[in-house]
């Protein structure tokens, strides 16, 4: 810095100037010569020059004094302002004039925040008193080399733990200033953390794209492959060095495929490169994740189906700079759906459509028949007897009669017919093209003709029919949906008129179904309309000649339809589950009934209730008959339930579970129909009977068939040899009763002991029946008629 002013050097100048004017005066006046004139003047001037060089010398350092004040003040400013740490140091050496040291002569502000300690120790220290470590380290021979060459030096360092700094990372600039250093020092902790955070993040990203189990490829604007990781090298067959800033990313598509997506856009001047790019990357331009099935072409030319995902990659200012499309193998995915899609369109046993595709391709077939004037013909096929075929042999044999069903069926029809399973054993098959009802005619006997031959299962020959009923559109259905709903009415004609044949629907028909949706109808509401009863038929004793009990049968009695009979209305109760609530009740009506009956006979009768195979399923069926009998008043020993044979064959663990618990009520079980099924005796053992009924139809035959006569015979010896009690239903005739007496059958029903009747006329006509007194002793001392 320059020195204060000085005063006293211009006021010497003008003092001399004026002593030597006075001076020089004085002596020209004594001596009064020019000379001396001369050098008064001469005098004065200087004196006045050295006054005037004076003044300005001394306005000059004022102002280089205020010049220099300002610049320290701004200087100052600067670096207490800076958000670095700023310090001045002045080198200290040794008598040979090594630097040994460096003095701290200024430092700012953020020192102190930087290193922890007030400015006004550390100006107090020596740098390497501060900073013991710089002694030791290359920094401070750099530092060194600044002061002695002048060449400037920046460097990052790493701060290590326990210096004087508090921060981590930092950078020095060191600069020569005189015979000393000007030193910045940066805290860069924060950027060089973000810094490494971004290397980490760049590092990870990068393995997490090479590593991610599914092929990325990354393009440029214009559609040239930049980047691509190891999943992408696999999935294509390409390596990056083939792709990379090589090849265009339609290299990798088909160009049909491509072509036939851009349509009109197509241009042939165009170049099949650029408008597939376009293709591609279309909705991720306009800002979409577009994501699109395609097929990839590998490198050695094969094909493959992908899911393609396309997004754009854009700029700080939003303009696309490139696209990545994220992409993978879709084929075993297309596999496993048209995998799920055959499991849910077709039949699992056999194969064949299902219902719901064989409705799509019947509206297809009738939509093409309409365009083109022919014909279609639907074929509902539906197997004879299946059900008791299936309880009898068991549900393996029933499948394999279903897969050699359908085998036939196929073998049967042209390979551009429809074949679908649409239920238990119910086929349709779907015939287009046909010209005339000849035709179809011909083809329902041919697929009739089909089941003829017998199924070999398991070494057992198996004679199955099929009853078919056929619908041509447009003769007798105007759309698909009639085509099939009338088909299956002319089916069940075809059953009711004896099965084994074909019935091709008529006007006629319409009536009968019609007719059929009424009953329906009808029967929903017969119970809470009252129009339902029970009638009993007795059972006698061809011991005694007592009445021992009665069976209890449905009766419905309808305003219009008069009297229905059971054999209509059952079976579409059982088809429909209306058997479920009407079971319940006539337990609850025949239990009280029954319980009112022996009251007034006074005497201990059984009744007995048929269970249909719906009811068996009932979860709550243990539960039904319970509070049947506890509200009536019935004792359980007087309670007798009749089931067919083949219902002891169908889920026969579960049957036998129930019926177990029925039996623990004391109620007896009673086996229905025998002789008709292919119930073996140890199922009767196995379920406990205590009672079965011959069927009628062998008690009708006894007496002209030997062979008839030889089955009732064998029953009721097989019976009485497991202590199970035989009752022959159906009896007619005094024939009929006499031979079933002579075979010491225990008990017998039907018409000629007594018809069904309303519970108020039991007690009259059993006490008017004619049978009991007929009876006469034989020569055996036994009765007979």
């Amino acid at each position: 810095m320059l020195d204060s002013p000085r005063p006293w050097m211009w006021k010497a100048g003008l003092s001399v100037a004026l002593v030597g004017l006075a001076l020089t005066a004085s002596w020209s006046l004594v001596r009064g010569t020019r000379l001396d004139a001369l050098i008064i003047t001469a005098t004065i001037c200087a004196g006045a020059a050295i006054v005037f060089w004076t003044i300005e010398r001394e306005r000059e350092r004022k102002a280089a004094h205020k010049g220099v004040e300002d610049a320290e003040s701004k200087f100052l400013a600067a670096a207490e302002a800076s958000l670095d740490t700023f310090s001045i140091l002045e080198a200290v050496r040794d008598p040979n004039g090594r630097i040994t040291d460096f003095r701290f002569q200024y430092v700012n502000a953020n020192a102190e925040k930087l290193t922890g300690r007030p400015r006004a120790e550390l100006l107090q220290h020596s740098l390497c008193d501060a900073m013991p470590i710089l002694k030791a380290g290359p920094m401070f021979d750099r530092c060194c080399q600044v002061v002695e060459t002048g060449v400037p030096f920046s460097k990052e360092l790493q701060v290590p733990e326990g210096n004087l700094l508090k921060a981590p990372w930092i950078r020095v600039q060191v600069v020569r200033l005189s015979d000393g250093l000007a030193v910045t020092v940066s805290d860069i902790s924060e950027s060089k953390a973000t810094h490494q955070r971004y290397e980490h993040l760049v590092e990870f990203t990068d393995s997490v794209i090479q590593n991610a189990p599914f092929s990325i490829i990354a393009t440029d604007v214009s559609g040239t492959i930049t980047e691509m990781n190891l999943a992408a090298e696999k999935l294509t067959g390409y390596t990056r060095e083939e792709l990379i800033g090589k090849a265009p990313l339609t290299i990798l598509h088909d160009e049909r495929e491509l072509a036939a997506k851009a349509g009109d856009a197509l241009d042939i001047a165009d170049s099949m490169d650029r408008i597939g790019f376009e293709v591609l990357s279309a909705g991720a331009a306009a800002g979409e994740i577009e994501e699109k099935e395609w097929t990839l072409v590998k490198r050695d030319g094969s094909k493959i189906p992908i899911n393609l995902a396309m997004r754009a990659v854009r700029s700080e200012a939003g303009e696309v700079s490139g696209f990545v499309g994220i992409s993978f193998d879709i084929t075993e995915r297309r596999q496993m759906l048209q995998y799920v899609t055959h499991l849910a369109t077709h039949d699992q046993l056999t194969g064949l459509l299902g219902r719901a595709l064989l409705r799509d391709k019947t509206v297809e077939a009738v939509e093409r028949a309409r365009r083109y004037g022919t014909k279609v013909a639907l074929f509902v096929i539906d197997l004879d007897q299946f059900k008791r075929i299936n309880d009898s042999l068991g549900h393996t044999s029933g499948d394999q009669i279903l897969i050699e069903a359908a085998n036939r069926l196929r073998r049967s029809v042209r390979s551009t017919d429809i074949v679908a399973r649409v239920g238990g054993d119910e086929f349709v098959v779907v015939m287009t093209d046909i010209t005339s009802l000849a035709d179809v005619d011909l083809c329902a006997v041919n697929l009739v003709s089909k089941f003829a031959p017998e199924i070999d299962i398991d070494n057992h020959l198996v004679n199955v029919t099929a009853s078919i009923g056929v619908c041509v559109y447009p003769d007798f259905a105007s759309d698909a949906k009639h085509l099939l709903k009338r088909a299956d009415s002319a089916m069940y004609a075809a059953k009711e008129n004896g099965r084994n044949q074909h019935q091709i629907f008529s006007e006629d028909m319409l009536k009968e179904t019609a007719d059929r949706l009424m009953m329906e109808h009808a029967l929903r509401h017969a119970l809470a309309n009252g129009e339902l009863s029970l009638h009993y038929q007795p059972q006698l004793s061809l011991t005694t000649g007592m009445i021992t009990g009665m069976e209890a049968l449905l009766r419905w009695k309808h305003p219009r339809l008069g009297n229905v009979p059971p054999a209509q209305f059952i079976p579409l109760a059982e088809e429909t589950g209306l058997i479920v609530p009407i079971g319940e009740w006539a337990f609850m009506t025949a239990c009280r009934e029954g319980k009112a009956l022996q009251d007034e006979a006074g005497s201990d009768l059984t009744v007995s209730v048929n269970l249909s195979p719906r009811q068996l399923q009932q979860r709550n069926l243990v539960d039904v008959i319970a509070h049947a009998l506890a509200s009536s008043g019935l004792a359980a020993r007087n309670l007798e339930i009749e089931i067919t044979e083949n219902m002891l064959m169908v889920n026969s663990d579960g049957n036998l579970e129930k019926l177990q618990k029925i039996r623990e009520l004391g109620a007896r079980i009673s086996i229905d129909d025998f002789g008709t099924g292919f119930c073996s005796f140890s199922y009767l053992l196995q379920y406990q009977v205590d009672r079965l009924k011959i069927d009628k139809s062998f008690v009708k035959q006894a007496g002209t068939d030997p062979n008839a006569a030889a089955v009732v015979r064998t029953i009721i010896a097989m019976s009485h040899g497991l202590a199970i009690r035989v009752v022959a239903e159906g009896v007619e005739t005094e024939e009929q009763l006499r031979f079933l007496m002579r075979r010491k059958c225990d008990e017998a029903q039907g018409n000629y002991i007594g018809l069904p009747v309303p519970a108020y006329e039991f007690t009259d006509s059993i006490r008017d029946c004619n049978v009991v007194g007929a009876l006469q002793t034989s020569d055996s001392g036994r009765y007979t008629i």
